[in-house]
C-alpha cells in the first residue's frame, strides 16, 4: 500500500474553504495572513473577515493591530471584544463598515468610565433622580459631553449648586453642557418665595454655556422650577407657559404646552416664531382665552393677524378648552397646511365646526388623515365629507 502525505496545498480551493469555515476568523487570520497568494487570499476574504471574534483568543494583539487589521479595516461589520483590549483594537485603524460592536466580560461600570459622551432624555415625569439616575452618571468620569433633558418629581429644586456639588464634580474632562432640567414640586410656604433670581445666583461661577430659569407657581399645589442651557438645543419642551414669552426655541419640533392661565392669540403668534420647526403640539389648558385675537386698525378697518404653523403635522386638544379649538381649527386664526393628527374630543369637533358646515373651519380640516376621539363612535357621512382625507 503506498502511503502518501498530503500537503494543505494540496487541497482544491472548495476543500480548504470548508476547512476555513470551520475555524475562528481570528485564528485563520493570525495563522494565513501573508503565508502565500493562495492562503492570503482566502484568509483575507471578505466572508471570512466580517465578523471578528478577539474574546475568546489569545493571539498576539500587537501584530493584529499593526499589521492585519489596517489591511481589511474596510471589511469588518462585527467586532466582538473584551473590555481591555477594546481601546487598543478600536484606535489600530478606521472601520468604516462597522456596525456592531459587542463586549463580554465586563462590568457595566466599566464600560461607563470609557464614555466620552453621553446623553439621557425623558419624555415622561421620573421619581428616580436621586436614587438612579444621579448615581448613573457620576460613573462617568471621563465625559467630555453631556446631554440632559428631564422632568424630575423632587422634594427641593435642581439649580446651579447641586449639579456643581453633586454631579459635576465628578467630571473634571467635561467640556460641554446642555441641558433642560425641570423640577416638579409641591408648593410650599418656602418654595412660593423662590424667584428666578435666586435661581440665577446659584450659576454666577459657571463655566458651561449661559443659562436661563423660569419658575411657575400654579394653584393645584406644585411649582415647576425650569433651568436650560441657552441658545436652547433640545427637540422637547416639556411643560412650556406663558412665562417662557419672549423667548426663542428654534431646535423644538415637539411641545407640551401646560398653564393654569389662559393662552391668548398673541401667546399662539409669539409662538409661530420662537419654534419655527414645530411638528407635535400638545395644549394642557381648560382656562377659556379672554382676548381671542388681536387686531390692527388700518384706514379705519379692522385687521386680524393670522398664524401659520408650517409644519404642525400632529395636533392634541384632548385637554384643551374648546376656544383653542376654535383657536387652530379656525382658518381665519390659524394656517396648518401640513396637519395630519389631530386628536380631541368630539363633542368638542361637533360644536366647533358647527356640526361639520363651518367653511371657515374645513379649511385646516381638509388635510387631515387620522382622527383619535376617546370614544368609540359610529361617525355620519356629514363627518367624511368634512375630512376627506380620513
Amino acid at each position: 500500500m503506498n502511503c502518501r502525505t498530503a500537503h494543505l496545498l494540496d487541497l482544491s480551493d472548495e476543500i480548504l474553504l470548508i476547512i476555513l469555515k470551520k475555524l475562528d476568523s481570528v485564528d485563520v487570520l493570525y495563522s494565513l495572513f501573508n503565508v502565500n497568494n493562495r492562503l492570503d487570499q482566502m484568509a483575507r476574504s471578505v466572508n471570512n473577515t466580517k465578523f471578528l471574534n478577539f474574546s475568546n483568543n489569545n493571539v498576539q494583539l500587537n501584530r493584529f493591530c499593526c499589521e492585519i487589521l489596517p489591511q481589511i479595516h474596510h471589511n469588518i461589520v462585527v467586532l466582538t471584544l473584551e473590555i481591555f483590549s477594546m481601546e487598543r483594537i478600536l484606535l489600530a485603524c478606521e472601520y468604516p463598515n462597522l456596525t456592531v460592536i459587542v463586549l463580554t466580560n465586563f462590568l457595566p461600570g466599566i464600560l461607563l468610565q470609557y464614555l466620552t459622551e453621553f446623553s439621557l432624555t425623558s419624555y415622561l415625569h421620573t421619581y428616580v433622580y436621586d436614587c438612579r439616575i444621579l448615581s448613573l452618571l457620576r460613573r462617568m468620569p471621563n465625559l467630555e459631553t453631556l446631554t440632559l433633558g428631564l422632568d424630575i418629581v423632587r422634594l427641593s429644586v435642581i439649580d446651579g449648586l447641586h449639579l456643581n456639588e453633586k454631579l459635576l464634580i465628578h467630571m473634571k474632562y467635561l467640556n460641554k453642557f446642555i441641558f433642560h432640567i425641570c423640577t416638579v414640586l409641591r408648593t410650599s410656604q418656602t418654595n412660593n418665595f423662590l424667584a428666578a433670581n435666586d435661581i440665577k445666583n446659584t450659576f454666577l461661577n459657571w463655566k458651561y454655556s449661559s443659562v436661563n430659569c423660569c419658575i411657575d407657581h400654579f394653584s393645584d399645589g406644585y411649582s415647576y422650577c425650569h433651568i436650560y442651557s441657552t441658545p436652547f438645543q433640545m427637540t422637547h419642551f416639556t411643560c412650556l407657559s406663558n412665562s417662557f414669552h419672549g423667548q426663542d426655541f428654534l431646535y423644538v419640533t415637539n411641545l407640551w404646552l401646560f398653564d393654569r392661565r389662559p393662552f391668548e392669540h398673541d401667546f399662539f403668534e409669539w409662538l409661530s416664531q420662537a419654534c419655527p420647526s414645530l411638528k407635535h403640539l400638545l395644549i394642557d389648558n381648560l382656562t377659556p382665552q379672554a382676548n381671542k385675537r388681536q387686531a390692527t386698525i388700518i384706514d379705519d378697518k379692522e385687521i386680524f393677524s393670522k398664524i401659520s404653523y408650517l409644519h404642525l403635522f400632529k395636533l392634541n386638544l384632548d385637554d384643551a378648552h374648546i376656544d383653542y379649538v376654535d383657536q387652530f381649527l379656525c382658518y381665519t386664526n390659524t394656517y396648518l397646511p401640513t396637519l395630519h393628527i389631530l386628536i380631541i374630543q368630539y363633542d368638542k369637533l361637533v360644536a366647533v365646526t358647527d356640526n361639520f358646515t363651518n367653511d371657515a373651519k374645513q379649511i385646516n380640516c381638509s388635510q387631515i388623515k387620522q382622527i383619535v376621539f376617546d370614544q368609540s363612535l359610529v361617525l355620519t357621512k356629514d363627518f367624511y365629507d368634512y375630512f376627506p382625507c380620513l
